[in-house]
């Protein structure tokens, strides 16, 4: 066996930039500490080019550990949105219709993604190369329209979990969580056990998901290398990340301050100028904390007091809207990843293709959960569904944690836009107070 020795060094010089990057992370933000690993991983992909194959494995791990994650945050995560429902009849009446506004808000931000995303054709310079592979090994991987329908229904959850078949997972939780909620309306101490192993689990996973986070720069610095090791265009790499980023500010933008304003004229019958401004202290919350449910007080107080939205539809509607839905994490970002993974690798997709590629974003959705890093997690589901390579994660990842931001703000805004459409059609939306604040608002200015 000939050993590589120059493979070898490009380790240990991994393994030293390791030890740099722990320092640095009792110094840097973790978003500056993502930009150095980038740096640091470009310039070993140069250096020692065509030498990689000792650090691929460490990126390696970290995405397979990734993947083992997706399956069961889906599931419990699923389970406590749903049966944080009280009763059947808040399940059929606030819960529906929250439910439905939620994914419907996330379907208009999936469209919406997937038009911009075609039409500025984000990520077609990149001339991606994950591992040295031929872009027709994904291309064999992607599954077709009517395979996904027959996929969506579950032959056996066991081997589904194991074999991570998202839809059947997510199908099986649905209908897990809906019969808790009837059970419970019957007997809610029989059932109480479930609920509170689900929670217990669900806060077990979120702990294991934020150590997994926190080695992002060390799995940006090994894949990023690998990349530029096996060839990659870094040039056209880091311009096709900075359109992707303008891309996703633009849609955020326009799904946001366009697209609910005519729901929220339509539907739910206010004025969205009016909305939008007394609304801004939660959006700020939720772009600065980039977590949705850090964000929830904050929304829940302003829906309640200034928008004038009852406690019942603001205290279910606003906590469903942080794992189901979140048009930013859910809809937006995972269709400009995978969008840029297709136009990156040079994939064939047909329209056949892209109408799958909906579907399962749209499925994907009733599996988040609000906190920093949801948007990994979800799209890595539709990766991993449609066959495309989760690499493209940790690919960009650098730009990512700026995009959450804007991902935070956008989830906040849909399921706060979702919860006062729900009040109107539950006549339970105080237009009194909407107004009246506003004009206490007007007084103080002229005051």
């Amino acid at each position: 066996m000939n050993l590589d020795f120059t493979a070898i060094a490009a380790l240990v010089v991994v393994l030293v930039l390791f030890f740099a990057i722990f320092k640095l992370s009792k110094k840097l933000d973790f978003t500056l500490l993502v930009i150095v690993a980038l740096a640091a991983g470009v310039a070993i992909g140069f250096i020692f080019h065509g030498h990689t194959s000792w650090i691929t494995p460490i990126g390696k791990a970290y995405v397979s550990v990734l993947s083992a994650l997706v399956s069961p945050l889906i599931i419990v995560a699923i389970i406590s949105s749903i049966t944080s429902l009280e009763n059947t009849k808040q399940l059929k009446g606030i819960g529906f219709r929250s439910i439905g506004w939620l994914i419907t808000t996330t379907f208009f931000a999936i469209m919406l993604a997937l038009g911009l995303g075609l039409v500025f054709g984000v990520g077609r310079n990149a001339y991606l190369s994950i591992d040295g592979l031929d872009t027709t090994t994904f291309q064999s991987k992607v599954t077709s329209f009517s395979e996904i329908f027959i996929n969506f229904f579950p032959r056996n959850v066991i081997s589904d979990i194991a074999e991570e078949n998202t839809i059947p997972m997510i199908f099986t939780a649905i209908l897990v969580a809906v019969a808790y909620v009837f059970v419970a309306h019957d007997n809610e101490e029989k059932v109480k056990p479930f609920k509170n192993l689900v929670e217990a689990l669900k806060e077990i996973i979120f702990k294991i998901l934020d150590w997994v986070i926190e080695l992002t720069p060390y799995a940006v610095l090994t894949l990023v290398a690998t990349s530029v090791g096996n060839g990659i265009n870094s040039s056209g790499m880091i311009w096709s990340l900075v359109m992707l980023l303008i891309v996703c500010f633009i849609a955020f933008i326009i799904d946001s301050y366009l697209i609910n304003a005519v729901l929220l004229k339509v539907f739910a019958k206010v004025n969205p100028i009016k909305f939008f401004k007394k609304i801004l202290p939660a959006q700020i919350v939720a772009f600065s904390t980039q977590s949705s449910a850090g964000t929830l007080p904050v929304a829940t107080e302003i829906l309640t007091d200034k928008i004038g939205v009852s406690g019942k539809v603001a205290n279910v509607t606003t906590p469903l809207g942080t794992t189901i839905g979140m048009p930013g994490c859910a809809g937006i970002w995972p269709i400009l990843v995978s969008l840029y993974g297709i136009y990156g690798l040079g994939i064939n997709f047909s329209l056949t293709d892209y109408i799958t590629l909906v579907v399962v974003a749209l499925f994907v959705s009733f599996g988040t959960a609000g906190v920093p890093g949801t948007a990994t997690v979800t799209t890595a589901s539709v990766l991993t569904v449609m066959g495309l390579p989760l690499e493209l994660i940790v690919l960009t990842i650098p730009i990512s944690a700026l995009a959450d931001t804007g991902r935070t703000a956008t989830n906040i805004t849909g399921a706060m836009v979702s919860a006062t459409i729900v009040a109107r059609q539950e006549d339970s939306l105080d237009d009194e107070i909407f107004e009246k604040e506003d004009e206490e608002e007007n007084k103080a200015v002229t005051a």
